[in-house]
């Protein structure tokens, strides 16, 4: 078949782009090393998730800590095992429950932010942002805020029109 040699350097040109992209991806996210030998997380047998048993349960956990609570609670339901996999994540109880009494508590236009909130979130992430005590403004202790979700302490979430009066 023949090509135009336009069409021929246009289509090199997409292949360096999208190289170079690899590329700076990659160095963007450098490969971390780990200086202690692993530990093994635990030595719970994995028989009852089909193909994920073949995999170590380092890399499984890995792998939940990348899904969104959401994604976590629904795998829970699927069967015993799944659902032991799961409670061996670090914090999980917390974060579903400090999760749920958010919701809870939430006025209910905030409440379809935090669901979605929950539903884009890693559990890594969610984790990090309800176990973080400091203020990302000001470095004072403070808790979760529905303020483009980050940690702040009272006085960095009360409105500028009240701190001036």
């Amino acid at each position: 078949m023949y090509r135009h040699p336009w069409v021929q350097e246009q289509a090199r040109r997409r292949r360096l782009a999208v190289e170079a992209a690899r590329q700076r991806a990659a160095i963007e996210r450098p490969i971390q090393i780990i200086s202690d030998p692993p530990e093994p997380i635990s030595d719970v047998p994995v028989t009852g998730l089909g193909h994920l048993a073949t995999l170590p349960n380092e890399i499984i956990m890995i792998v939940f800590d990348n899904c969104s609570l959401r994604s976590l609670l629904r795998l829970e339901r699927v069967n015993k095992a799944a659902k032991t996999f799961v409670s061996l994540l670090h914090d999980i109880v917390f974060v579903r429950e400090t999760a749920k009494g958010i919701i809870q508590r939430a006025v209910p236009q905030f409440r379809t932010i935090m669901f979605t909130i929950l539903k884009i979130t890693t559990y890594h992430g969610l984790r990090q942002l309800l176990a973080t005590y400091t203020c990302e403004t000001c470095g004072k202790p403070g808790s979760f805020r529905m303020v483009k979700v980050k940690v702040l302490c009272d006085e960095c979430n009360t409105p500028r029109k009240l701190k001036d009066r």
